[in-house]
């Protein structure tokens, strides 16, 4: 596995250097001071990673750039890490469809997980991340995120089958046939899901999916209760 760390941070970059020096021990990687999105270009270009670990601010790469790159190097996984900015700007990023988000004060644990998950093509989203933009402030209160677990949130491939079999109205029996599992299997699924992205019913659960890119959209879907 090849990582590039783009970030101009000297600590958090050191930090991330730690992390992945301690837990990817046959991991090749590069410490990339850059800035703006045809430096970071010029060094995937150079460098094919399978990740780049990046804190967008700090790199002065917008959602824009990024769609670019994301367009131009679609093999790669962008992890991205950020510290708290406004919600609107956030929101532009998770929109992108990239399945990777990290707080700057994540802990080890959680970018290890992170970065895992990345391997796998399965999906990490930091929880207060996720709790922040499903709440109804513009900004974070400090009070409120600080009392909030910072444990990532990941969505395995199977989740995201029954997440998307939810979407389009199948009951629990339906959701059951169709991938061949019990309807006990589909039910433990629901109830992790449910806790995992914070939703109450199964639409706030379409809502949090699509807002994520977790899902395909269709005119198919129904937002339906069903047992």
């Amino acid at each position: 596995m090849k990582i590039i760390i783009a970030d101009n941070h000297f600590l958090s970059k050191v930090g991330l250097e730690y992390v992945i020096q301690k837990h990817f021990y046959s991991c090749e990687y590069i410490m990339s001071d850059v800035c703006g999105r045809k430096a970071l270009s010029q060094q995937i270009k150079l460098f094919l990673p399978d990740i780049v670990i990046m804190d967008y601010v700090s790199v002065k790469i917008s959602a824009e750039d990024l769609q670019k790159l994301l367009l131009r190097y679609f093999g790669v996984k962008f992890i991205l890490i950020t510290e708290w900015i406004p919600k609107d700007e956030l929101i532009k990023y998770f929109q992108l469809g990239i399945k990777w988000h990290l707080l700057k004060e994540c802990d080890d644990e959680e970018i290890v997980e992170c970065i895992k998950y990345a391997q796998n093509n399965q999906s990490f989203f930091c929880n207060k991340l996720i709790q922040f933009i499903q709440s109804q402030e513009e900004e974070r209160s400090l009070g409120r995120m600080a009392a909030i677990d910072c444990n990532g949130i990941s969505i395995t491939q199977r989740e995201k089958e029954i997440i998307q079999l939810i979407a389009e109205g199948m009951s629990n029996k339906q959701i059951a046939d169709t991938l061949s599992i019990s309807i006990h299997t589909v039910l433990t699924h629901r109830k992790n899901i449910m806790k995992k992205t914070n939703a109450n019913n199964t639409a706030g659960l379409v809502l949090f999916a699509l807002k994520n890119n977790i899902i395909v959209y269709n005119n198919r879907f129904l937002f339906a209760e069903n047992g």
